[in-house]
């Protein structure tokens, strides 16, 4: 898998924010309405991300888009 990929740092970041807050990827599917299949295969890096389905999982975690995109550790050198 290559997480270097624009969604390879998503599915990342995503994974990320699921594990700090201790939730599941079913419950993400079923909150922004991204099927559970769909949400899995982005995940497991055999389809990219919309922007669409980014600006949901955005408004799920209540964070901006960037956030969603950029993991942790690469996050820093993105603000500066």
């Amino acid at each position: 898998m290559n997480y270097s990929t624009p969604s390879g740092k998503a599915a990342r970041a995503i994974r990320s924010i699921l594990a700090d807050r201790r939730e599941s990827v079913e419950k993400l599917a079923e909150e922004t309405g991204i099927s559970l299949s769909t949400l899995k295969r982005r995940l497991l890096l055999s389809t990219p991300f919309t922007i669409d389905e980014l600006g949901l999982i955005a408004n799920y975690f209540g964070v901006s888009i960037l956030e969603v995109i950029t993991p942790v550790d690469e996050r820093a050198a993105v603000a500066s």
